[in-house]
């Protein structure tokens, strides 16, 4: 993984919950990744938060969608549609996902679902799939300090639970980066 040379194909599951995404782009916005994603996954995205949270209504959703769309205008990638029913993966439901990582040349895909994409299919592609947990520690681990400082300004525009540093440590454990946790930890005084 060569940092902001990576091109990560984001799932819907790493863009839901907020904390995650919201690191996984400050990360991007330091240059540590190119993210890329998809009108299937904004639109599953969509669908996870509203599920989840009922209160928020389409209005809201599109400005936050629009948010982070707009600070990375070239991470959607397009033309992909064709291509999906060529794909196998264990769930249909899946195949758009690494429809979307091929054409988009993507290194790898970060998702929580390893299990729907099979190492003997990605790889045929040249395309690897990482837990959102591993993604980080090799994130953290290639340039340890613009991942520590990408962190500290994550945590400084939580504007809303303005968390301290504890706090914001507990938020990796609870989104099940247990071991970016861990390795942040030495570092807690810079975050």
């Amino acid at each position: 993984m060569l940092v902001g040379r990576y091109s990560a194909f984001l799932d819907a599951n790493v863009l839901h919950p907020a904390f995650l995404r919201g690191l996984v782009l400050w990360f991007a916005d330091a240059r540590l990744l190119r993210p890329v994603w998809s009108k299937h996954v904004l639109e599953e995205w969509r669908r996870s938060v509203k599920r989840r949270h009922s209160d928020i209504d389409d209005d809201r959703l599109d400005r936050l969608q629009s948010l982070f769309t707009g600070h990375f205008p070239d991470a959607e990638v397009f033309g992909y549609e064709p291509f999906i029913d060529a794909v196998e993966l264990p769930d249909e439901h899946d195949r758009h996902v690494l429809a979307a990582a091929i054409v988009g040349r993507c290194n790898g895909i970060v998702t929580a679902n390893l299990k729907d994409f099979p190492e003997d299919v990605t790889g045929v592609f040249g395309i690897e799939v990482v837990h959102p947990d591993d993604f980080i520690v090799n994130i953290i681990d290639l340039d340890e300090n613009k991942a520590v400082a990408a962190c500290k300004r994550h945590r400084e525009a939580m504007s809303i639970s303005q968390p301290d540093i504890e706090t914001y440590l507990q938020f990796f454990e609870r989104c099940g980066l247990i071991q970016a946790r861990q390795r942040l930890l030495a570092h807690r005084e810079l975050i």
